[in-house]
């Protein structure tokens, strides 16, 4: 199960905020995981439309995470930025293997399965950066 971008810039933004003891602005979260500012706010906005970030605007806001984010797993965070399903299609151009009983898609099935349940048995708050 490929893990894209965005799903890379959202955990990104979460493990930095788990160990942050004040409110930090997109800025200094940019800096801190090494992705542009643009890149960085959308996410923020994504996650906090989840609940995972409270967000406070003008002097003395910025972004901090949420209780519902130290919950999260990174499973959730997958789910939710809903990109990166599924590893390989075999259906999508449909493979000529499939018919001559190819093993490769059982096998991608079982490694997303293991992949999956290791993702989901974590919280963000077990991740944090400091």
């Amino acid at each position: 199960m490929p893990i894209t971008r965005a799903t890379d810039i959202a955990l990104r933004v979460l493990i930095t905020l788990t160990g942050a003891s004040k409110r930090r602005t997109i800025a200094q979260i940019a800096e801190s995981i090494g992705v542009p500012e643009r890149y960085t706010g959308k996410m923020v906005q994504r996650l906090s439309a989840e609940g995972w970030l409270d967000t406070t605007r003008g002097k003395g806001g910025g972004v901090r995470v949420s209780k519902a984010g130290l919950d999260a797993t990174p499973l959730d965070v997958i789910h939710a930025i809903g990109e990166g399903w599924p590893t390989i299609d075999c259906a999508d151009p449909p493979c000529p293997l499939l018919i001559r009983g190819c093993d490769l898609r059982s096998i991608l099935a079982n490694a997303e399965a293991a992949f999956m349940e290791c993702m989901g048995n974590v919280t963000m708050a077990q991740l944090r950066a400091g």
